[in-house]
């Protein structure tokens, strides 16, 4: 079996993990809830803004800044949104996890 085989068949133990299924549910939990969806579209394009105002070499307003951390108090209150972060931290460390085994047998 070829390396490009082994990792396809790891990726679809990845697939089948725990971890990679509760980012999907809780990922599709807050597509089909409006004020979670709407939430996230906000802090998105507060983000964009900020960056974009950094970027061009000026600091954000204080009004970017205001608007970012209220919404960022909205997510923080939201179970929904809480729930997928949580996810996506349990997959971030499960690939952590197998990253660091691949390496571990490859420095062997």
């Amino acid at each position: 079996m070829s390396v490009f085989e082994k990792a396809k068949e790891l990726a679809l133990e990845i697939k089948e993990s725990q971890e990679y299924r509760e980012v999907r549910r809780t990922g599709q939990d807050i597509q089909n809830n409006d004020e979670a969806r709407q939430i996230v579209e906000d802090i998105q394009t507060a983000q964009s803004q900020i960056e974009s105002a950094q970027n061009s070499g000026r600091p954000p307003s204080e009004e970017q800044i205001e608007e970012f951390n209220n919404i960022s108090v909205k997510m923080q209150g939201n179970s929904l949104i809480q729930a997928y972060l949580k996810a996506q931290d349990d997959y971030s460390q499960l690939m952590q996890q197998i990253n660091q085994s691949i390496s571990d047998e490859v420095n062997d």
